[in-house]
């Protein structure tokens, strides 16, 4: 079993090691593309890790944000990027403090809050890639423990959708009918919708089919 986002983040916000490195590679990539695409324009991308670090120093420190992560306030996506935005600001403030901006750069970040919207789908396209991958990763690991007719169904949905091979020609290819892999591959489909799923219930979703349809049009429109 692994651990859904919930039980990461009581046992991270508790002290646990093994959960605060597991928290740090579920969810680091969104962050840092979120403050990368942030500071951009203002050209201050050298302060992104710093600023990666402070976000989990502001969720593992003694009475941090994941103390007031609680399952019915809604999706920890959500909560997440709360506390990243929140810690980029302070982050801003203490730069502006320092001195080191130039006029260009201030005029820059003061345009931010006409940027959140755009900015806010960069994190949760970043999130929704690390979903889709943490799905495909459990969905292939399911071959090892089901029956050879769904390894057949996922190879047909890999040569699909990986290399966009029409139904004939990976009929051709596996010596089958073409309605047999018609059929297989709209059930491998239903198969890895339903392991993606679980895979958005696991990061804190209250409504698992309405986020499997958000992190889909997320990517596809990529």
């Amino acid at each position: 079993m692994e651990p859904t986002c919930w039980t990461l983040v009581r046992a991270a916000a508790g002290g646990d090691a093994d959960s605060r490195a597991l928290f740090w590679k579920s969810y680091a990539a969104p962050i840092r593309a979120y403050l990368h695409e942030r500071w951009r324009r203002a050209q201050l991308t050298n302060d992104v890790e710093d600023a990666l670090q402070d976000v989990f120093v502001e969720c593992f420190k003694q009475d941090g944000a994941l103390h007031a992560a609680d399952t019915a306030r809604g999706s920890f996506r959500a909560f997440l990027f709360g506390v990243v935005r929140n810690v980029a600001r302070r982050h801003e403030e203490r730069v502006a403090r320092s001195g080191r901006l130039s006029t260009s750069q201030t005029s820059i970040l003061a345009e931010l809050p006409a940027r959140e919207a755009s900015l806010s789908r960069v994190f949760d396209r970043a999130w929704a890639l690390e979903l889709m991958t943490e799905a495909v990763r459990r969905h292939a690991a399911l071959g090892a423990e089901r029956d050879e007719e769904f390894r057949q169904r996922y190879r047909i949905l890999r040569l699909r959708i990986e290399e966009d091979l029409p139904i004939r020609t990976i009929a051709e290819r596996l010596v089958l009918e073409p309605t047999r892999v018609h059929n297989d591959y709209r059930r491998a489909r239903r198969e890895f919708r339903e392991t993606l799923r679980l895979v958005v219930i696991d990061h804190g979703s209250l409504d698992s089919d309405a986020e499997c349809r958000r992190l889909i049009d997320l990517l596809a429109a990529d």
